[in-house]
């Protein structure tokens, strides 16, 4: 709490003083001087005593004081209760009188005790009356008050108003709570138990507005935190008063305050100071401190610890008590006092520290010898007065004192030459010294400090004085310099030597003579020249003389002289007298002959300098000339080396028209240098060659015709003499008798006079001259052959080619092979092929061999990239004549990438009562291929008796209602069914990915078991159903069997038995024939399949090329099939048995390579074949192909239907189709559309306005006209035909009736078949002509002339008869079973 400045001296507070806890404090106080070696202290006793300030104000025992009494014990002056109040302060502060804060009617107080006494009955007061609130005030300056409340309630009266049901409740609450925090809800009622209309407040103990209180509810929480400290205040007590409009009541609510660990734990002392004398042992003990935390518990409870630092490792401290002692030999010399931090730490969470600064300062002990750190060497110069301090020796001792004294010990030789201060340590010169006697010594010094004593030693070295001259080693230096040696060469070293020491020894060089070609170092004696010399006879030598001076003073010098030679040096090179050397020589020159003499001269003037070599360096081709060299006596020179110039060898104009030499002149100096000049040559020439032909033989084809005067050769000769002799001219020599060429003379250009002939001669030779004019000629015979012109043009047979490759083929793969045709012969019929340039953007991509004509690919395509290509091609034969067409090359695809999905797992849910047919999700895939490959359908892995996926859209829907059999919620399991769902394309060979469907069908019942009575109820009703459908089937039957009966007893006069019809049936065409359309004229037929080719829709020839939604728009022009009856009158390609039963049913239907029993379908747009018969409904007809060898597809919609020969109904089954794409038609009946509206007898009235003529064989409509009544016939009826045995089968084709004004060429008067009855069993049902007709056999045939309108055959529309009655859709067929019945169909 208190603190002592180590400085002043000054008591000052460390933290808050409080009376009430502590009263006083007594401490010793030191005083310590700074001695290092033996401090000495005094200490006083301090006592400081606090004086009392009024901070406390009274406070009550108890309050509320609740008096429960009879009114038979109440007597005036009695005292009822006693209010007591405490006041921790002392003297006046803490005295207390008591008083009523209001005016109470009644009722008396003590002021000095307390006491309270009634004055009146109190069984006539009111309760209001009978709450005395009793104040107690201390007399402080300024006195500070309580209040207090005292509560009297009498036994024998019946109490009406609001009462607490406990007087006091303790209540605990942490230190420092926050603000907001919820204390205590307390609560009055009235003694019906109700405690509504209350009010509530806090009375009093609320001094530092820590609380608040609602109002309404009486709950009380923290306003703030302040005041809520368990050290200052452990205990609080709120008094809450609850009251209403006539009562009120009181309670005191004692709040225990629970400690927090929030205060530091705090030393007496900030700073603490401890001594300790150095050379302690270990465990020393140093000093204690003392740390006080105000919390209570474990949060008061203090830990000890010095805080790591670099000297704390020295010392250790209880954790427990701190004291603090040594763990280590303490030694002042190493340090002085440090520093240490205290650090005092609770045991609280969290933990908090408190720390102090202890100083701990070390005694000195003379534990230490002194050391001297004397210099090693001292320079003293010889002539040094005596008395000169020639040093200062200064002793050192770590220790604090005392004071260190100074000696010398020295040898017999140095007695009396040194002397040292005894306390100063300063060393003197006592006698003088001789450089020449002795050069150093040697001194012990001696240090002691009473105790401990130190030696060094000193060496005196004896410095000399200058009295020596510098000397040379040589009074005369030579040497030898050659000239032209660059400015900065170095010639010589002079060294001169001076016997003095340092400076005085220490020697500079100067050049004294002829300084202006010489300089010399100054430090190292090296002679320089400034200048470049030059040799000079005259003076061959130069003198140079050197002074060599010491540093001493004053300094002394000494000289020297260098004699230097200049030598001569080969730095001149030889140099010729001209610049460049030219002559002329003739080729004929005679090889030996002198052509030039070259001098030259040289500047050197030693004999070995000046002596010359020449020598040919380049350009000498054919080594025609060499040079000689040989001494001369030149006039002003003397005798000098010349080059002569020789030729050695002949020499050729033709061959080299010149010569560029290079002569080079050495001389024999060292190094040796040289020079070089050009030397010219010209050789002239003289005429030695005859001119040459540049081909020993010419050869030219002119075309008969060519016109006269156009040049048909161009002849070149060359003379390889110079212009003058190689000017050639050129003529015919011999061979043209006929004068029917001519040339020019200086050209060579052979040109026609007259036109040429084949005839007369296909060639002609003869030879033509060149000559230079002077003797020399050249021959070369002319071949001229006569040929033909070129009359025709390449052309190709097209305009435009058209080819297709597939995609991913290999480079150079064949795409096509171009020809074209040329009519010449020869040469000129032979064409070359290529690709013109930017023809289009398939030239970069394909390359065509330009002979064979083969288009080849350059890269390999990718259909899903480009799919076309286009060029344009060119033929040209040797003429330039040249063809072009274009070329279209189509890339087709490949099923290259799998379909993937979008998820690889689907999940749906069927919701409770979904109808059949209701989409309960979608699945989708991707495919990235191009075109057909690239199209995605959808199908089931696995057939689902409750699920179907849309082909098209991967919608996935009902097949079934979603019934549920309800059961209780709780036994409602989830239940799911999973379907593989397949992505592919419409090809057969298809790549393809799969998806896993879950279905929660938790809703429905589906694959659940159904109970025995549901299965019972089903059973029974069944089982009724099909014996009611028995009886009506039997009645049915019974009354067509009746009919037909009937029909058989009428038909019996007409046709004997057997029919055209059931022979078919019979013969059983192999399934391997099947029965197409042949090949239409102008369409490719099928390399891979049957005879029947296909053909392309909506094209003239199409089926479905009529019109839409019920139009006849067909009679607008001619019929395709009456065009081809009148284009191609005969067909040759119907199989012999196919003819036979051509030949057996009736009139042909004059439509070439259509068999009469093959039907088309109609009405279907024009679309590609893979998208043809997608969606279209089949009906499984016997004597079709295998459904094994056919691609199948289902669909629900309305589809067509084909009839074949022998048809058996039967239900509808999955489509079947050929590969080709086509609808396997085997019958002579047209298809049928049928759908379920049908069957239900309502329309999809989309389909009906879509309805377009369904058009049958010419065959089928005749035999439809055939059975319309003739009501002007007289009734014949017609013999029954007999089929003839089967004879060698010829081709025949009867004329169909002339339905236009136009008979096609080949039309013939044939006699009409008698008719024939046929009969087709199975087909009483089945939709025959739009036409009405009775089906029966009174028929009577038409006459020839009848001529009826064909317009109602495109106007009918489908019969529509509900389910059950006379209906003609053959969808009503399959419902009953007809396989035993016949019906016939007579013509």
């Amino acid at each position: 709490m208190l603190i002592v400045d180590q400085y002043t001296g000054r008591i000052i507070t460390a933290a808050a003083l409080d009376r009430e806890k502590v009263a006083s404090y007594s401490f010793k106080v030191y005083a310590m001087d700074s001695s290092a070696s033996n401090p000495r202290n005094t200490s006083a006793e301090v006592t400081v005593h606090i004086l009392d300030v009024n901070d406390n104000a009274p406070f009550f025992i108890t309050d509320p004081l609740i008096i429960n009494m009879s009114s038979s014990s109440l007597s005036n002056h009695k005292v009822l209760a006693t209010m007591r109040a405490e006041d921790k302060d002392f003297g006046a502060n803490g005295s207390v009188f008591y008083r009523f804060a209001n005016p109470v009617k009644g009722f008396t107080i003590n002021s000095l005790t307390g006491d309270i006494q009634a004055t009146e009955k109190l069984h006539t007061m009111t309760q209001s009356q009978r709450t005395l609130i009793v104040e107690a005030m201390d007399q402080g300056n300024p006195s500070q008050s309580s209040l207090g409340v005292v509560i009297v309630y009498i036994r024998e009266q019946s109490y009406q108003g609001i009462r607490f049901a406990r007087n006091t409740r303790d209540v605990s609450l942490q230190e420092n709570a926050a603000k907001g925090t919820a204390v205590v809800q307390i609560q009055a009622h009235y003694p019906d138990g109700s405690s509504s209309g209350i009010n509530y407040s806090i009375f009093s103990g609320n001094k530092q507005q820590s609380f608040s209180i609602s109002p309404h509810t009486g709950e009380i929480w923290v306003e703030s935190s302040k005041g809520l400290d368990f050290e200052e205040t452990p205990r609080l007590r709120l008094v809450v008063k609850a009251e209403t409009a006539s009562s009120s009541s009181f309670m005191a609510v004692n709040l225990l305050l629970q400690d927090v660990n929030d205060n530091l734990p705090r030393f007496q002392l900030h700073n603490y100071v401890a001594y300790v004398r150095e050379a302690q042992g270990y465990d020393h003990p140093i000093i204690q401190v003392l740390a006080n935390d105000l919390d209570q518990g474990q949060n008061g409870q203090v830990t000890y610890s010095i805080r790591s630092s670099s000297m704390s490792g020295l010392f250790k401290i209880d954790p427990v008590t701190g004291s603090i002692s040594t763990a280590a030999i303490m030694d002042r010399e190493i340090w002085t006092q440090t520093n240490l931090v205290i650090m005092a730490t609770d045991r609280g969470s969290p933990r908090l520290a408190g720390s102090a600064t202890l100083t701990v300062i070390i005694v000195d002990l003379n534990d230490n010898s002194p050391t001297i750190p004397v210099p090693r060497e001292v320079r003293v110069p010889e002539n040094t007065l005596i008395g000169t301090v020639i040093t200062q020796v200064t002793g050192n001792d770590v220790d604090s004192g005392p004071a260190l004294s100074y000696s010398l010990l020295l040898d017999s030789d140095t007695q009396g030459k040194f002397g040292i201060h005894r306390y100063g340590g300063g060393v003197s010169l006592t006698a003088s010294l001789d450089f020449e006697d002795r050069t150093w010594y040697m001194l012990t010094v001696s240090s002691s400090d009473s105790k401990h004593r130190t030696y060094a030693n000193l060496t005196v070295l004896v410095e000399d004085v200058n009295d020596n001259a510098p000397v040379f080693s040589q009074d005369l230096y030579e040497v030898t310099l050659a000239e032209r040696s660059p400015a900065g060469s170095s010639v010589i070293t002079v060294t001169a030597t001076d016997k003095d020491s340092g400076d005085n020894g220490r020697i500079t060089y100067r050049v004294v003579s002829t300084k202006d070609m010489f300089y010399i170092d100054p430090s190292n004696g090296t002679l320089f020249i400034k200048q470049k010399v030059e040799f000079d006879s005259q003076r061959p030598s130069i003198l140079v003389v050197i002074e060599a001076s010491d540093s001493g003073t004053p300094p002394l010098t000494a000289l020297t002289t260098v004699q230097v030679h200049v030598s001569d040096v080969n730095d001149n090179a030889p140099v010729f007298h001209q610049t460049e050397y030219r002559a002329s020589v003739s080729e004929d020159e005679v090889p030996g002959s002198t052509i030039l003499t070259l001098e030259a001269v040289d500047g050197d003037l030693s004999r070995d300098n000046c002596g010359f070599d020449f020598a040919i360096a380049s350009g000498n081709i054919g080594n025609a000339f060499q040079i000689e060299s040989s001494v001369r006596f030149l006039e002003g020179h003397g005798f000098q080396t010349v080059g002569t110039l020789i030729l050695v060898d002949k020499l050729d104009f033709e061959s080299a028209n010149g010569y560029n030499l290079t002569i080079v002149v050495s001389d024999r100096g060292i190094p040796q240098r040289s020079s070089s000049v050009p030397v010219l040559i010209t050789v002239m020439d003289t005429n030695d060659n005859p001119p040459s032909f540049s081909r020993a033989e010419y050869n030219v084809i002119v075309n008969e015709g060519a016109e006269t005067g156009k040049e048909i050769l161009q002849l070149f000769a060359v003379d390889p003499d110079s212009t003058s002799n190689g000017e050639v001219q050129y003529s015919i020599s011999s061979g043209d008798e006929s004068e029917l060429f001519s040339i020019d003379r200086w050209t060579g250009s052979l040109r026609l006079r007259r036109s040429l002939d084949s005839e007369k001669q296909s060639s002609r030779v003869f030879i033509i001259q060149a000559s230079d004019g002077q003797g020399h000629f050249a021959l070369a015979p002319v071949t001229v052959e006569v040929k033909n012109i070129n009359n025709n043009r390449p052309y190709f047979p097209l305009k435009s080619l058209t080819a297709s490759i597939r995609e991913n083929q290999p480079q150079n793969a064949l795409v096509t092979i171009l020809h074209a045709i040329d009519h010449d012969k020869g040469a000129y019929g032979e064409l070359r092929y290529f690709l013109m340039y930017n023809s289009g953007n398939g030239k970069d991509s394909f390359l065509v061999n330009q002979t064979s004509g083969e288009v080849r690919t350059r890269f390999t395509f990718d259909f899903e990239k480009v799919n076309a290509f286009n060029f344009i091609a060119i033929a040209m034969d040797a003429g330039n004549y040249s063809a072009t067409v274009t070329v279209q090359v189509f890339v087709t695809g490949e099923d290259e990438y799998d379909p993937v999905f979008t998820n690889s797992d689907f999940a749906f849910h069927v919701p409770e009562g979904a109808k059949k047919g209701q989409s309960i999700g979608q699945v989708n895939a991707n495919d990235e291929d191009g075109g057909v490959d690239g199209i995605v359908l959808y199908t089931l892995a696995n057939s689902s008796p409750y699920f179907e996926v849309n082909t098209f859209t991967g919608v996935i829907s009902l097949k079934m209602d979603a019934y549920h059999r309800h059961t209780s919620r709780s036994k409602r399991e989830t239940r799911q069914m999973t379907l593989d769902v397949t992505a592919h394309s419409p090809l057969e060979i298809s790549r393809k990915a799969s998806a896993q469907v879950t279905i929660d069908v938790t809703h429905t019942s589906f694959g659940l078991n159904t109970d025995m009575n549901v299965v019972l109820a089903s059973a029974i009703t069944a089982s009724l159903a099909a014996i009611v459908f028995l009886i009506i089937v039997v009645v049915v039957i019974f009354l067509l069997r009746s009919q037909r009966y009937k029909e058989q007893e009428a038909c019996a006069r007409i046709v004997s038995h057997g029919t055209i019809l059931e022979s078919l049936e019979e013969s059983k065409v192999p399934g391997g024939d099947k029965l197409y359309h042949p090949t239409l004229p102008g369409y490719a037929t099928d390399q891979t399949g049957s005879g029947g080719g296909t053909y392309a829709r909506g094209g003239s020839l199409d089926p479905s090329h009529s019109s839409g939604r019920g139009s006849a728009e067909a009679e607008a022009a001619e019929d395709d099939e009456i065009r081809m009856i009148n284009e191609y009158p005969q067909v040759s390609s119907i199989s012999s048995s196919m003819q036979e039963h051509i030949a057996a049913r009736g009139p042909d239907s004059g439509i070439q390579q259509d068999a009469d029993q093959l039907s088309d379908i109609s009405c279907e747009p024009g679309m590609d074949a893979n998208q043809w018969f997608k969606g279209k409904k089949l009906g499984s007809l016997s004597g079709t192909l295998p459904s094994s060898q056919l691609p199948t597809y289902r669909d629900e919609g309305g589809g067509y239907l084909g009839v074949g020969r022998g048809l058996k109904i039967s239900h509808p089954k999955d489509y079947a189709f050929p590969e080709d794409g086509k609808p396997a038609v085997d019958g002579s009946l047209t298809a049928i559309v049928a759908s379920d509206e049908e069957l239900r007898g309502s329309y999809n009235w989309d389909y009906l306005l879509d309805w377009c003529p369904q058009f049958q064989p010419l065959a089928n409509v005749f035999t439809e006209i055939a059975r319309l009544k003739d009501e002007n016939a007289p009734p014949n009826p017609r013999r029954p035909f007999h089929p003839k045995a089967k004879t060698d089968p010829k081709p025949r084709i009867d004329p169909p009736p002339l339905i236009t004004s136009v008979a096609h060429p080949g039309a013939k008067t044939v006699l009409p078949k008698p008719a024939v009855g046929r009969t087709f069993p199975h087909l009483s049902s089945l939709r025959r002509s739009p036409i009405d007709h009775d089906g029966t056999v009174s028929s009577i045939a038409m006459s020839p002339s009848f001529s009826p309108s064909l317009s109602p055959l495109a106007a009918h529309s489908p019969a529509i008869a509900p389910f059950g009655g006379h209906s003609s859709s053959i969808m009503g067929t399959n419902e009953h079973s007809l396989e035993h019945e016949e019906t016939e169909l007579r013509i």
